[in-house]
């Protein structure tokens, strides 16, 4: 049997990590539920901010600052892009720790 094509994220994907290793926790998760369209969406004026501060951020050294602000954007993007992946892919694709769901 085919599965259905998926059209909302499933909401296994975590990201932002915090703690020290061993004692590593996932402060976010995406939410299950959100349709594929919204989804991918905002995830694509998520990288699409994160791509403006990456360019200040290089352009400027007094704008460093944008760095961290680029790198967390990214790092909700792909989170997003992940969770539905993990939907559409036969073997999913491994989250943040590295891990296939």
């Amino acid at each position: 049997m085919i599965n259905p094509p998926l059209n909302k994220t499933l909401g296994i994907i975590t990201f932002s990590t915090c703690g020290t290793p061993p004692n590593h926790h996932h402060l976010f998760r995406i939410n299950a539920g959100v349709p594929i369209r919204e989804a991918l969406e905002h995830a694509s004026e998520l990288l699409h901010c994160s791509k403006l501060l990456a360019l200040d951020a290089a352009m400027d050294k007094s704008a460093d600052r944008y760095a961290w602000a680029a790198h967390y954007l990214g790092e909700m993007a792909k989170a997003v892009v992940d969770d539905l992946a993990n939907g559409m892919l036969p073997n999913g694709v491994a989250g943040e720790d590295g891990v296939v769901v």
